[in-house]
C-alpha cells in the first residue's frame, strides 16, 4: 500500500503521480482483457444510459482509438480529483481518532536574529 503523508506538497505530488499511473494502467489492461473494444470503430458522445455499464471501458476505449492526449488528460485531473479526496479523507480519520494534526512549523522566526545576544542587565 503506499504510504504517504499528503500534508506535504511532496506527499501529494506522489499521490498524485501514484493515481495518475494506475489510471493508465488500467486502461491498457481494460483495453488488453477486453477483446471487443478492439473491433468497435466508432465512439459517440451521445448519452445512452441503456450503456452506462459500458463507462467502465473509457480507458481501454480512449486508448483503442490512439486518444491518448485525452486519456492522458483525463487519468491527470481523475487522479488530482482522487488525491484531494484522499486527503481530505486522511485528515478526517484522523481527526476522529483524536490524534491532533501537527500544528505548521514556520521557517521565518518570531523575532529577528540577533547576531549579538543582548547584554545582562
Amino acid at each position: 500500500m503506499l504510504e504517504s503523508k499528503v500534508d506535504s506538497a511532496k506527499g501529494f505530488v506522489r499521490l498524485w503521480l501514484a493515481l495518475t499511473l494506475a489510471v493508465l494502467v488500467y486502461a491498457w489492461l481494460d483495453l488488453r482483457f477486453t477483446p471487443r473494444l478492439h473491433v468497435e470503430t466508432q465512439i459517440s458522445m451521445r448519452p445512452d444510459w441503456s450503456q452506462l455499464p459500458d463507462l467502465l471501458h473509457w480507458g481501454g476505449r480512449l486508448l483503442n482509438h490512439r486518444a491518448l492526449s485525452l486519456l492522458v488528460g483525463n487519468a491527470r485531473v481523475l487522479a488530482g480529483m482522487g488525491a484531494l479526496l484522499g486527503h481530505a479523507v486522511a485528515r478526517f480519520v484522523r481527526r476522529l481518532r483524536g490524534r491532533s494534526v501537527e500544528p505548521h512549523v514556520s521557517i521565518v522566526p518570531g523575532s529577528p536574529p540577533t547576531s549579538v545576544p543582548p547584554a545582562p542587565r
